[in-house]
């Protein structure tokens, strides 16, 4: 799995290329463990290039959710893919997890978020 990331004020940008399972989630909490010590409270989680995404995968994801939640931030998924998309939706995730339609979306419901001014 590829991954990248970029910084937007205070909102961190984290895409994923690949297959999210089990034996690359290492690699995903090694990156988001440095953002964590730098109290980044905004995350926006670009999955629209993952091919397939496991149970470590989907775990993860809800993980990051409560503990950025447990903080005061949020994590907004972005674009997930179809197949992502449906795991989401067979585990009922999509109920917990925010999700855009676009990264541009969750970039700017995630700013505003940040400003204290989301919906």
């Amino acid at each position: 799995m590829e991954m990248s990331s970029e910084r937007d004020g205070d909102v961190v940008m984290i895409s994923l290329t690949g297959d999210f399972v089990a034996r690359t989630v290492g690699q995903f909490k090694a990156l988001n463990a440095d953002y964590t010590e730098k109290n980044i409270l905004y995350l926006v989680l670009d999955l629209s290039n993952v091919a397939f995404m496991d149970s470590s995968g989907l775990g993860e994801c809800i993980i990051l959710h409560k503990w950025f939640q447990a903080r005061g931030g949020l994590v907004v998924i972005a674009k997930p893919s179809e197949a992502v998309a449906k795991i989401f939706r067979v585990t009922r995730a999509d109920e917990k997890l925010r999700i855009a339609p676009t990264r541009l979306a969750a970039l700017q419901y995630a700013q505003q978020y940040a400003a204290g001014k989301a919906p």
